[in-house]
């Protein structure tokens, strides 16, 4: 692996971002993108496993919000991408 992978936070974030779902993104679907665009990254076998921490991760540091099953970025989380 390389020394510049992105965290899985940072993954789950982008793909939050990009799918630009109005209620929010549903944890499939997140899955699905990072699944899609960061394939040389991510072993599909522990995806759901290290996907799953790094999203309870981002909604105890306050850049994700759960909203039931999706998930949506805080303005923190916004701000953090750019």
């Amino acid at each position: 692996m390389s020394e510049n992978k992105p965290t899985y936070l940072y993954m789950a974030m982008d793909a939050i971002r990009n799918l630009k779902t109005r209620g929010g993104s549903s944890r499939q679907a997140i899955k699905k993108y990072v699944d899609d665009n960061h394939r040389q990254y991510v072993n599909s076998d522990t995806l759901t496993l290290y996907l799953g921490k790094a999203l309870k991760k981002g909604v105890e540091m306050g850049y994700i919000m759960q909203n039931k099953q999706s998930f949506k970025l805080t303005d923190d989380g916004k701000k953090l991408l750019k």
